[in-house]
């Protein structure tokens, strides 16, 4: 009698293992396919260019501004983005740029692949070091009296 006992109880944890383990898996799933279109994968240029990618893939790519490549014409900031394998992509964005963005600094773009190899940047993101602090936050210690930089 004892045995037949253990065993319905066995049996309920081992049911109430499964719910649990189902619905877990089932909202992973669709965490997952809800987000599909937000994740950008990070990729460097020459990586881009070897990869066959569709014009709706959201993509991250990140490297160097490359030198007198930064211009501002009819409206758009077009610019190449190079990596230390020596591939380049040409990249065109229609908003303001981050104030860091500058030649030979790091930057991520995140955006599609356009016609004609043309990446077509959404967002621009300035990379810094530890040290960087804003013009604002540095004009308020100024004004406070407590600014000790250059």
């Amino acid at each position: 009698m004892r045995i037949i006992k253990l065993n319905r109880q066995i049996k309920k944890r081992l049911i109430f293992l499964f719910i649990i383990f189902f619905c877990f898996a089932f909202s992973i799933f669709l965490i997952s396919y809800t987000l599909k279109d937000q994740i950008a994968y990070f990729v460097s240029p020459t990586e881009l260019k070897k990869m066959d990618i569709s014009s709706d893939k959201y993509l991250r790519v990140g490297g160097l501004v490359k030198s007198n490549s930064l211009k501002f014409q009819n409206e758009k900031w077009n610019f190449e983005v190079e990596d230390e394998d020596g591939g380049s992509i040409k990249v065109e964005f229609t908003k303001s740029l981050p104030g860091l963005v500058e030649e030979d600094k790091g930057i991520i773009v995140e955006g599609y692949m356009g016609k004609n190899s043309i990446f077509l940047a959404e967002i621009v993101l300035a990379k810094h070091d530890e040290n960087y602090m804003p013009q604002s936050a540095i004009d308020k210690m100024k004004n406070d009296g407590i600014w000790r930089g250059d």
